[in-house]
């Protein structure tokens, strides 16, 4: 029987945990086979009882339910696996872990498409209470395929993972790796191998395995025995053993990591009084391998000490403490640069006592500061109270729409909106980062937002928050791509933007199959998504036969009526972030363009917030920020874009599209759009002026209908949703603490 993937589990006494590990291992979205073989490792409660029941009541899965005779520790079980497994592939998932759906597929077409050793999916934490959180800020993970010694890069890792990765069975058995036996932290000399023997290592950016923070494991009890430290210095011992890496920095990474546990571990989890004997042992170790290795340059200023001044390999056991508690303390950056000026030695009493000295002060402001807004998070929170804060404060987009319509229509609400946008009648503007804004956004029942928001905005437990998020993407967001260019200026661009989406209690989307998108790219789950239409579509729907509005936006922008309006907006490019010289060359050229087209043509250059170059011409008319997109799209005839979410808005009142991309292999590179859209919008790419003049000016009989009735149907808001009274319903729902028993609860608005 071939068999694609075997997965291993082994289980030791988690009962409460173990039949949603198994589920998600049934519930996969994969194509090909699948076996699971579970190892009990004599457990003592009913995992192995449930193990089999689950087999029982799926016997259309091929799965072994395997015993061990006496309690080997995971290391002896996940070998047994090994072992008796027969897959092209192994994954290893620990019973009280879980998987995203669309994990085994993913990897697999990875594996398969790149001939990797194996293929490994971002992580994050799950916590009882349903919060994930992300921690991850790995170099390694903005790339698409590690090759070579840069596999190496793996230790680069803050934490050692063997759970999360599909390896071929076949690497596994021609290098002899397998897991340490009989003891904790068995999983460190198997990382260090594969990632010593790996030739090609593919990486997906989605956090698919979902690690679950359980007090019961055996990595996190019996703390007040020697039972951990024991078990890690035979980790550590046999890690390095074979330790021969081709990278210059490998030694250097692999011995910082081991250096950071035995810290870590010392403190927490052993006996008090055995950091500084343990932490002797382990240098020992290390330096008996190898104290001459390549250190790196630029690092921070932790590193520097420990590897840098030779903190580790002179063994200064002393000094690895103090600078390891100044670090806990978060003194020693600004410390260490303190010194650096003033040319002193970070181990200095009175450079101490000066450094804290002045931090006082600077402390004691900002405490002063926060203690001020602290007061208004002491009052209760106003139920009628829904604060916007707009797409980055501006007055635009969904938020716009809503707060028109609440503000007409919601007389009892006490509605605010967050911008200096003078458009905004005064009783309800809010100045950004005001005693006021802190004000209404700590009383604020309902927070509506519609882009990132600031991490220091405080969210109450009693309050909802809404993200109005301001598109259906095409171009890939978030954990669906690697945001190579912005993750290498911020390489906690992810964590940030995921403490973020945590706070989020709900995300609006257009479509379903936007739903989709949205809940794998924020890593949120799909029942947290409301797919009621965003207001803005609703907007144009409503006013698609408006005439009036119409010719008043016309003689706004002062377009003849005898003219045709083409749309140009394209999307900024994620190569250009933070560049003094953007590359300019995705841009469509208006004037060629304009001046090839007929005398009945006006171009309206709309460009990103983000990417705003002006260019105008004798055919272009280049609008002022006042004048809303919506408005722009509900006059235009045509619109040419690239990879913006502005064609799904157009879909919905009918209005066609090209898309102008000349840069799609830099583009996919960089960010990358969603491959079901590409498949279908690929008919309406043009990659010269050309080539797109042609296809404007014979659009009446020569456009690919069938493809935007497609795109149509799947990514706009064809169902005419009345997204203001289902939102309001929600408003409703949340604020009366209940569901509607008929899952549409009467309206509170007139």
């Amino acid at each position: 029987m071939y068999i694609d993937i075997s997965v291993i589990i082994p289980v030791y006494n988690v009962e409460m945990f173990i039949n949603e590990a198994l589920d998600s291992v049934a519930n996969q979205k994969f194509k090909g086979t699948v076996e699971i073989i579970v190892i009990d490792d004599c457990s003592t409660d009913n995992t192995l009882d449930l193990v089999k029941d689950f087999q029982k009541n799926h016997s259309e899965l091929s799965m072994k339910v395997l015993k061990q005779e006496t309690n080997k520790k995971q290391g002896a079980a996940r070998n047994r696996g090994i072992r008796e497994s027969i897959g092209k592939y192994i994954f290893f998932l620990d019973g009280d872990d879980f998987l995203d759906p669309n994990a085994f597929q993913k990897m697999y077409e990875k594996g398969e498409d790149l001939n990797c050793d194996f293929v490994l999916c971002d992580w994050a934490y799950y916590y009882q209470d349903n919060r994930i959180k992300y921690v991850n800020n790995d170099l390694f993970l903005f790339k698409d395929i590690l090759k070579g010694k840069a596999c190496e890069d793996l230790y680069q890792a803050t934490t050692y993972f063997t759970v999360n990765k599909l390896y071929r069975r076949d690497f596994l058995l021609k290098n002899n790796i397998g897991y340490g036996e009989g003891y904790i932290y068995e999983d460190f000399e198997f990382y260090v191998k594969v990632a010593q023997h790996a030739t090609a290592i593919g990486i997906i950016q989605n956090p698919y395995y979902k690690v679950r923070v359980n007090e019961y494991s055996t990595t996190k009890s019996d703390t007040k025995s020697t039972t951990h430290i024991v078990s890690y210095l035979k980790a550590v011992e046999n890690s390095i053993v074979d330790f021969n890496p081709r990278a210059d920095a490998s030694y250097y990474h692999l011995f910082k990591h081991l250096i950071q546990k035995t810290l870590f571990y010392s403190e927490t989890r052993a006996p008090f009084g055995y950091k500084k004997r343990t932490l002797k042992k382990v240098l020992t170790i290390l330096n008996n391998k190898n104290k001459n290795y390549f250190v790196p340059l630029n690092i921070i200023p932790l590193n520097h000490l420990y590897f840098r001044r030779r903190y580790v390999q002179n063994e200064k056991i002393n000094s690895i403490l103090f600078v390891n508690w100044l670090q806990s303390k978060g003194k020693l950056v600004k410390l260490f640069r303190f010194a650096q000026r003033n040319k002193q030695k970070v181990i200095n009493s009175k450079l101490v006592k000066s450094f804290k000295e002045t931090d006082y002060y600077k402390k004691k402001k900002k405490r002063e500061f926060r203690e001020s807004i602290n007061t208004y998070f002491k009052r209760p929170i106003n139920n009628n109270t829904i604060l916007f804060l707009g797409f980055d404060y501006r007055y635009v987009g969904n938020s716009k729409y809503l707060f028109d319509y609440l503000k007409e229509n919601g007389s009892h609400l006490n509605i605010y909106f967050v911008t200096k946008n003078k458009n905004v009648p005064v009783e309800y503007r809010v100045t950004p980062r005001s005693l006021k804004f802190y004000e209404v956004l700590a009383k604020s029942k309902i927070v509506f937002a519609e882009s990132w928001v600031p991490l220091d905005f405080r969210k109450r437990e009693e309050s909802v928050w809404i993200q109005l998020w301001h598109g259906t993407p095409f171009k890939k967001l978030l954990f669906d791509s690697h945001e190579t260019f912005i993750s290498r200026y911020n390489r906690n661009h992810k964590r940030q933007k995921q403490n973020d989406i945590s706070r989020w209690d709900y995300v609006l989307a257009d479509s379903s199959e936007g739903k989709e998108k949205l809940s794998s790219a924020f890593d949120i789950n799909s029942q947290r998504i409301l797919n009621y239409g965003y207001t803005r579509v609703k907007w144009l729907i409503d006013n698609k036969e408006n005439v009036g509005l119409k010719t008043e936006i016309r003689e706004q922008l002062r377009i003849p009526n005898d003219k045709r309006i083409i749309l140009y907006v394209p999307t900024w490019r994620d190569y250009n972030f933070k560049q003094k010289n953007p590359n300019l060359s995705y841009l469509l050229d208006l004037q060629k363009f304009g001046a090839e087209l007929q005398d009945d043509y006006v171009i309206i250059n709309k460009q990103h917030s983000m990417g705003n170059f002006k260019i105008d011409g004798d055919f272009v008319v280049t609008p002022n920020e006042s004048i809303e997109v919506q408005k722009l799209i509900l006059i235009s005839d045509l619109i040419i874009s690239d990879y913006s979410s502005i064609i799904f808005d157009a879909m919905a009142i009918g209005v066609p599209f090209y898309l102008y991309i000349n840069d799609y292999e830099k583009y996919k590179d960089a960010r990358g759009v969603y491959e079901d859209m590409d498949r279908i919008l690929s008919a309406f790419y043009v990659d010269n002026i050309e080539d797109l003049v042609e296809k404007v000016q014979s659009i009446m009989y020569n456009y690919p209908a069938e493809n935007y009735d497609l795109a149509k149907g799947l990514y706009s808001n064809s169902q005419f949703n009345n997204s203001y009274e289902d939102i309001v319903d929600k408003i409703y729902e949340i604020q009366n603490k209940k569901r509607a028993v008929d899952g549409h609860a009467p309206k509170v608005f007139i």
